[in-house]
Order: C-alpha cells, then structure tokens, then sequence
C-alpha cells in the first residue's frame, strides 16, 4: 500500500500544476486559523430581524414540507422527489458545503464554524465536571448535510438485536429484518464485508481510509490475543474490531448532502431554501392537522404550506425545540411557558447519548514519519492519506459482557500517533485548565496512540426543554449523562478492558505504556475511585443525541407512532435520530439514513405512490 501510494504521488506530483495544493494550503490555512477564535453563537440571532416581522409572506403550497436538510432530511427529500407529480419544499436553516468540510481530518475544525449551531449542555453535575462551567459542547450541523457534513464519517449501523428491540417495545416493522434492506439500499459498499450485509448500488459510499497506520496491526493483534475477533463490524457479528468504515468517497466526505440531495437539486418539483429558520408548526386548533411551516428567511417571514404533510427532520435537539414551540409537548412545561398545547407528548424527554471517556493516551516507540502540508494535500487529492481520516480513527472495536447479553456494552476507537491536534481538542471538548495540562498536554503527538471508550447504552437521560417562547433562544439540553453510577461502573470496566489491551504482546511489542494521568490526584493512581473520577471528569458526548421524540404505541410514553406520526396530529412526521426508542450499539447517523429511507417508502405507499 505504501509504495502504490508513493508511486501514485509521484505520478501526481508530474502530472498536476501547483494551483490546487495552493488552494488547498490556503484554504486550511485560512480556515483552520478561524476555527481558533471562533466564538460559537450563544443564541439564533441571525435570524432575529425575520423573526420580528410583522407581515408573513407566502411561500406556496407544497405536497410535503421538510424541515432539516441533514442526514435524514436529505434522504427524505431525495427520495420522496423521486415522484415527478409530487412538490417538496425542504428548508435548512445553514448554508452550503464546500471544499473544506469535504476534508474528514477538518471535522474539529468545522465545529468552530457556522456549519455548527453552537449549542453547550446546561451545567452538570454529574458528568462534564472537568469543562469549563461544567458545560459539554454539543455540535450539531447546521448545513446542507446536517450533522453528516461536519461528524467523523464513521458508517456503524449498530447490533441486529437493537432493532429487534424496537420492534419488541411495541413498533411493528422495525426489527432487524425488515431495516436491513433500508441499509443495503442506501449503501455503495468498497469494501470485502459479509455476503448479504450490504449494498453496492445505493447512493452512499463506504470504504475503508487509506493506507491504516503501521500500528493498525497492533491494535487488532492486541485484540485478538484477549479473544476478540476480526470481524465486519456492520456485518454477521458486530462484537470484534476492524478497520473503520467511512462515508467517504475516494478519500472526500459523503455527508448525505453531497451522496442524496445533490443529486436531487434539479429536479423542478424539488426547491430547497437554505439560511431559513422554521419558527413553527402551523397547526389548525380545533381538528389538530398540520397545514404548514412558518420560517424565516433573511430579514423576511414566510409560510409554506403542505398539502399532505409536514415532516420535521431537524435532529434530537431542534425537532423538539419546534414542536414544542409548535404546541407539541409536555402540558406542564407548555403551560409554565403559556404556549396553547394542542398535543400533551413527552416531547424532549428521553434524551439518550453515547457517554464518550476520550481516551488512554498509550506511548510508544513509533515515530510518525513528518510530512509537509504540501505533501499531506496531495496525498489527499489521490485520496489517500491523514486527510482522509477523521481525528485519524484507524480501528474499532466492541466487546460483550455477561450482563449485556446480545449486544455490546461499550465500543473502543484506535487512534494512531498524528491522530488529533490537542490545539483544537481543547476547544472542542472544552476542558478546563486542569485538564488541558493533565490530559492534553500530556498527549505527544508523534508517538502516541489513543485508545478511546464509548458506553453503547446508558441507563441514565437528559432532556430538552425551552428556554423561552422566542424561536431565537436556543433550548435547554440537559445531558444528564452519568447520573446512574451503573453507567460509570461500565466506562471504568471498559477503561479496566483497554489496560488489559496496553499489556498484550502484540502492544509491548512497540513499549505501548498508559501515560499518567495527573488529574483526582486525591484517590490512589488506577484505584476504582480514580477511575470514577476521572470518568466524571473527562467524559464528554461522542454527539449522538437520540431518543427525544420516541417511537412506540403509547402516547404517554412516545411521541411518534411506528409510522413516526406524532400522535394526536394528522399529517405531521418526525423523521430523524430523535424517534429511536433506545440506543443502538453503534453510531446514529446510518440508523438514521435507514429511518429516512424506510418512512420515504411508506409515505409513497401510504399515497399511492408504490
């Protein structure tokens, strides 16, 4: 692999003017420099002046409004404008793409941008202890693309028993089964996985990143010498570790802008309108139906209104944020805040997340080998390369446990030397002093491997409230993440895992040894009670806010149907992570690809158009 790519940059070196690389050395120059003292908005003030008017103008009549062009907006309006006689009107409240956050190693870099909300969690007590204010950030995208345009690509479905798990708590047609033909429909598969698992005509490209790190084989040897295999982690068996499998394609970003709605943008019965806020349902009072969406645009009001429904795609914070401001929501929060409620729905209840403990920092006697930014961005015009790798996440793993039965209780990620910058780690994980000189300081990028941890289904919730009637405030997000000690005993009995993985053969091998972590410097260095300190201080969220508007039968208890109708009023969706009734041991912007495109068919089906 080495030498086809040596040989492939030199081809490209002969054949390719400097003008490109130019670009691009500008271009990450420029905006990698922004990303450093950009100040994350602390509310929707760009929209205030439309906001404010007093006169709302027409937008039009639509078959189907969306509201949310991300991961499973832009499937649902894809698919959906598959019709010729049907009209979609899909509204983002961000802007476009562009060549930067095609580049997955600048993932960190775009959650300093306006391709991000900007939101904090409200202050914790019993995770976030080592960030600023107790605060986690908690990037969502606000972009063509939505949060696939500015996450790690990584392309994880989850364990077939996740699924089968839905369908058990009451949601016909959601098992394993009948969702797996959703993912194989999607997929463009590269890579040499398990017969029958995926796809190879769909519009999303997976692949693996190239070339791994000389320390890839370390880290699956390492685990297979504590017995677990390698395997097609999206595949048969889940519980093992593997390369990594990307939304990439030929090293560039496949955000489900770029892979679905790009190829939709054309279609005369498909218009999208970006930098548009919607500020509410249009929901009639007395026969609880949706008629449309109010949004604002520039210093302008409009309403567009559906003629079949309206479909909410705005991810686990914002969806609730509109219902809510809309009349969908909890009575007694509604009532404190004196919005009419049309609809009493735990609405921004159940907020779920992936617990994430950054990482064992694991030295080494590797050295990376330096490279100039030249050679990087050629390396990554041919597709190949650091460039290509988000946070430069080589490998990943999953492990059981007697009391979780079928599914994983944890996922680990490999992160070979050169992996992130601790420059802009410590603003992503807003960390305090304390923990920038204990944990990132520490961090030597040229040697260093990170081994970071994933708890796959915590026991404890969060919720999402409104700060205000005033679509310009950003709601409350209240993680709560942690508060349950059984979930801290499982991060610490996953970090107790990846020590066991330090002292393999396969890792002395290269003098892996865990570096000190100088912070809880009050309990006895790897005692327990160290553990569940620095769990509680360093454990952030790996961004994969679902659950907030659950699919299940009972209207007390969910908020969307198993058709993802929000109960109690007809022809209003919600279609993204937000109605998965739990956690899937696996990340959440595939499932949420696959919910898009399950609820695009029975749509078309529920009208006729199958």
């Amino acid at each position: 692999m080495y030498l086809l790519a040596a040989i492939c940059l030199a081809f490209f070196s002969s054949t390719t003017g400097t003008q490109t690389t130019l670009y691009y050395e500008n271009l990450i120059s420029e905006r990698t420099a922004i990303a450093q003292g950009f100040a994350l908005p602390q509310s929707n003030e760009e929209f205030r002046a439309g906001a404010a008017s007093t006169v709302t103008e027409d937008a039009g009549t639509f078959d189907f409004v969306i509201v949310g062009a991300g991961s499973a907006g832009s499937v649902l309006a894809t698919r959906l404008s598959e019709i010729d006689n049907v009209t979609v009107l899909l509204l983002e409240a961000g802007g476009e793409e562009d060549d930067f956050s095609d580049m997955p190693a600048m993932w960190m870099y775009l959650q300093f941008s306006e391709m991000n909300w900007g939101y904090y969690s409200t202050p914790q007590t019993s995770c976030c202890q080592g960030m600023m204010e107790q605060r986690c950030i908690i990037p969502r995208g606000k972009v063509i693309g939505g949060s696939s345009t500015i996450n790690a690509v990584m392309y994880v479905r989850g364990n077939p028993k996740d699924y089968d798990t839905w369908e058990e708590l009451g949601n016909p047609g959601w098992s394993y089964q009948d969702v797996l033909p959703y993912f194989i429909k999607s997929e463009n598969s590269q890579i040499d996985g398990d017969s029958g698992y995926h796809g190879t005509g769909g519009f999303w490209n997976v692949e693996y990143a190239q070339p791994p790190s000389p320390l890839f084989s370390n880290f699956v040897n390492a685990s297979l010498e504590l017995d677990v295999p390698i395997v097609d982690y999206n595949g048969e068996n889940e519980f093992g570790s593997a390369q990594t499998q990307f939304n990439i394609k030929r090293g560039k970003r496949q955000s489900t802008g770029t892979a679905f709605l790009d190829n939709a943008r054309k279609r005369k019965n498909l218009q999208v309108k970006t930098k548009a806020l919607a500020t509410k349902i249009v929901i009639d009072p007395d026969r609880k139906v949706a008629q449309g969406v109010e949004f604002v645009q520039g210093d302008k009001k409009f309403v567009a209104l559906a003629s079949k429904e309206v479909i909410v795609s705005g991810g686990a914070i914002n969806s609730p944020q509109l219902l809510m401001l809309s009349g969908v929501g909890p009575q007694d929060h509604l009532d404190e805040l004196g919005i009419e409620v049309l609809a009493d729905l735990p609405v921004g209840k159940n907020l779920l997340e992936h617990p994430l403990f950054p990482g064992l920092i694991i030295r080494t006697n590797y050295t990376l080998p330096s490279s100039d930014l030249e050679t990087l961005i050629e390396y990554y015009l041919l597709g190949l390369g650091p460039y290509t790798k988000p946070g430069g996440i080589d490998g990943i793993g999953f492990i059981k446990s007697a009391d979780t039965g079928d599914v994983p209780k944890v996922e680990y990620l490999f992160v070979p030397p050169g992996g992130s910058s601790s420059l802009i780690l410590t603003r992503a994980y807003n960390y305090d002093t304390e923990l920038v000189f204990g944990f990132l300081n520490q961090i030597n990028p040229m040697t260093d491997m990170i081994i970071a941890l994933a708890l796959l289904h915590e026991k404890s919730t969060g919720r999402i409230t409104l700060k205000s009637t005033d679509p310009i405030d950003f709601p409350n997000i209240d993680l709560n993440m942690l508060a349950e000690q059984e979930d801290v005993d499982n991060l610490v009995e996953g970090i107790e895992f990846l020590l066991d993985l330090v002292d393999t053969e396969a890792m002395r091998a290269v003098s892996a040894q865990a570096v000190s972590i100088p912070i809880c410097t009050e309990f006895t260095e790897l005692s327990k009670e160290y553990w569940e300190c620095v769990v509680r201080r360093m454990t952030t969220t790996i961004y994969h806010p679902c659950g907030t508007t659950a699919m299940g039968p009972d209207s007390t208890t969910s908020v969307v149907d198993s058709n993802l109708k929000v109960h109690g009023v007809e022809s209003l969706r919600v279609v993204d992570a937000g109605v998965f009734p739990t956690t899937v041991s696996g990340h959440t912007n595939a499932p949420a690809v696959m919910v898009a495109e399950k609820i695009a068919d029975v749509i078309k089906s529920d009208y006729g158009y199958l």
